[in-house]
C-alpha cells in the first residue's frame, strides 16, 4: 500500500515495519496521498486461486506453510490478516476479506479489490481465452498438463484445474504430470482429472530432479502415452 501512497500507522502515527507480523500494530490506514488517478482507472487483477483473506482456507494458513512458516506463525498471520481486513472495512466502508482470490499473494488480492475497486479474474481463463485453448482441447484426443508440485491447492483454481474443466465439458481425459505430488492431491479427481504422475524415478534431492528435469519428464511422458499405444 506505500507503493500507491498509502501509509499504514500504529496508535502513535508513526508507519508500522514491513511484514505481516506486524499488522497486528495497526490501528489507521492513511489514504490521503494515493494518486487520484487510481479512482480514475480500472484494474482487472489476474489471480490462479480463489482462497478468501482470512480462515483455513485462507492466504496464511493455505500458502504459509509452503513459504515456510510454523504453525505458531500461521496462527499469528491469520489472526493479524483478520485484524487488518478490520481496519480497511472502517477505512473504505466494505468487507472484502471473504471475496473469491482476496487470499492471492499473501493477501495482495484484497489491498487490489479494497483501495483499487479491482476485479479478480482466473488467471488461466485470461490465457487460455488469448491462446484459444478451449478450441484446441475440444479438437484433441488426450490432454497433458503440468506444474511444479500437484496438491489440495491446485483445485483452487490454478493452470491444471482451469484446463481439466475445460476438458471434461468436452469428455476429455485430463492427466497431470508433475514434479511432485503433495498432500490433497487426490482432490483433484473430483474434478475431472484422470490420472496424475510424478516425473521422478526414484528418491532424488531437489536440486537433482531439477537438473534432469528433461530426461525425468520425457521418460515419464513416453510412459504415459505407452498406454494408449
Amino acid at each position: 500500500m506505500e507503493a500507491l501512497g498509502a501509509r499504514l500507522l500504529d496508535e502513535d502515527g508513526k508507519d508500522i515495519p514491513y511484514g505481516g507480523g506486524n499488522l497486528s500494530r495497526l490501528k489507521k490506514i492513511d489514504v490521503d496521498g494515493l494518486d487520484k488517478r487510481l479512482y480514475e482507472s480500472s484494474f482487472i487483477v489476474a489471480s490462479d486461486v480463489t482462497n478468501p483473506l482470512c480462515g483455513k482456507n485462507g492466504a496464511s494458513y493455505v500458502y504459509g506453510p509452503q513459504k515456510g512458516a510454523t504453525p505458531e506463525m500461521v496462527n499469528i498471520l491469520d489472526k493479524n490478516l483478520y485484524h487488518y481486513a478490520e481496519i480497511v472495512e472502517k477505512t473504505v466502508g466494505k468487507d472484502f476479506k471473504d471475496t473469491p482470490g482476496a487470499g492471492a499473494a499473501g493477501g495482495l488480492g484484497f489491498s487490489l479489490i479494497a483501495f483499487l475497486n479491482a476485479k479478480i479474474k482466473s488467471g488461466i481463463e485470461i490465457v487460455m481465452e488469448a491462446a484459444n485453448m478451449e478450441e484446441k482441447i475440444k479438437s484433441c484426443d488426450i490432454v497433458i498438463t503440468g506444474e511444479g508440485n500437484t496438491d489440495f491447492q491446485t483445485a483452487f483454481g490454478k493452470a491444471p484445474a482451469g484446463i481439466s474443466k475445460i476438458a471434461q465439458k468436452y469428455g476429455k481425459k485430463v492427466i497431470i504430470l508433475s514434479g511432485g505430488l503433495g498432500r490433497g492431491y487426490k482432490e483433484l479427481y473430483k474434478i475431472g482429472v484422470t490420472a496424475m504422475f510424478s516425473i521422478v524415478d526414484r528418491p532424488m534431492t531437489i536440486d537433482e530432479a531439477i537438473h534432469d528435469a528433461k530426461r525425468l519428464i520425457s521418460d515419464r511422458t513416453e510412459d504415459i502415452i505407452r498406454l494408449f499405444v
